[in-house]
Formats: structure tokens, C-alpha cells, sequence
């Protein structure tokens, strides 16, 4: 019976290593995905980054290439934190388009619609013919998503070559963070109690 209280200690520790871990992951994933956008925010490639050699690019066609399969996206964070991310769109087609970036409504297993809060960076994309550029997305997690949930919708840029970027809202739930902060919080002030004490 003297071995409970070590166990239990044991297992507290363990929770709080296990959120301030994924805390601190996240942390980093959401500053990295910040600093690429900013650098690559004004990024345009063109289709050939040939010299004088290169192959020279063969005349559009009237329809444009079939477009790849949609790539998918999760964006996950506590409520009332915002999750980034950020996608590639490319012009495909044989002329230059600019045109908005849309979202749809995002839906629950069961159906349900929400309307989340998104931003796009840049929220209107111009490109010449086989240009690409990176679109920022940040999505406000809020109450209305249920904790655990995975809410589907996509983004698409009407016009440009039918690309549909899939994407998944999901707030995290926060128990076990405000656990192990919590208790961060009452050893710090034990901690302050004994200095005093002294």
C-alpha cells in the first residue's frame, strides 16, 4: 500500500511531461509554418527555371492538365488559439488568372455546418501561366467545434484549375494542459510559501 502514492505521483508527472510536450510541439509547428509563410509569401515559380537551353515550353492547350489529387490539411488547436498552415496553389492554365480564395462550410460526422473564422494570406491569388505562390491559412478555433471532433471542408480558388485543398478543423481539448498547468501553478506558489516561510 506504501507504493500508491509513489504510483500515483509517478502518473501525474508522466500527464504533465505528455502536455507540456504536446503543448511545446505545437508551439513550434505553428511558429515554423509563421516564419515559411512570411518568406515564401511573395514567392512566384515558374514552370521552366531553364537557361537559353532549356526545353522550350510547349503552347497551352484549350483544357488544362487533369489536376492532382487534393492534398489534405489539419488544423488543430485549442480554444481560442488560432492553427496555421499553408498550401501551394499553381496556375495551370494557359493564361493569367487572379481570383479569391473560397472556403466551404466545414461539417461534422454527423453533418452538422459551421462557419469557422478563416483568413487567407494573400486572400486574392495572381499568377501568370505556370506560376505557383504559397496561401497562409489561419483558422480561429473557437467553442462552437465539440473537443476531438474532425470538422471537413475545402478551400478552392474558383477559375484557376479546379484544385481542391482539403481541410480538417479540430479543437483540441485542453484538459489535460490546464491540468498540468494548474499544478505547475500551485507547486510554484509552495515553492514561494516555503522561501517566505524561511
Amino acid at each position: 500500500m506504501a507504493e500508491q502514492p509513489g504510483l500515483e505521483q509517478i502518473w501525474r508527472r508522466a500527464l504533465e511531461a505528455n502536455a507540456r510536450y504536446y503543448e511545446a510541439l505545437g508551439q513550434v509547428t505553428t511558429d515554423y509554418l509563421k516564419a515559411l509563410a512570411g518568406v515564401l509569401a511573395d514567392v512566384k515559380l515558374p514552370t521552366s527555371l531553364g537557361g537559353r537551353d532549356a526545353a522550350p515550353v510547349a503552347p497551352a492547350s484549350a483544357s488544362p492538365p487533369p489536376a492532382p489529387a487534393p492534398s489534405a490539411m489539419v488544423l488543430e488547436a485549442p480554444a481560442g488559439h488560432t492553427a496555421v498552415g499553408a498550401f501551394m496553389v499553381q496556375n495551370r492554365l494557359g493564361q493569367r488568372v487572379a481570383a479569391p480564395v473560397v472556403p466551404s462550410a466545414f461539417l461534422d460526422p454527423s453533418g452538422a455546418e459551421v462557419r469557422p473564422a478563416l483568413a487567407f494570406e494573400p486572400d486574392v491569388v495572381s499568377l501568370e501561366s505556370g506560376e505557383q505562390v504559397l496561401v497562409r491559412v489561419t483558422a480561429t478555433i473557437d467553442d462552437r467545434l465539440e473537443p476531438g471532433v474532425g470538422y471537413r471542408g475545402e478551400v478552392t480558388v474558383p477559375g484557376l484549375s479546379g484544385d481542391r485543398i482539403a481541410l480538417v478543423l479540430r479543437r483540441r481539448d485542453g484538459t489535460a494542459q490546464s491540468a498540468a498547468t494548474s499544478t505547475a501553478r500551485r507547486r510554484a506558489r509552495s515553492r514561494r510559501a516555503g522561501t517566505r516561510a524561511r
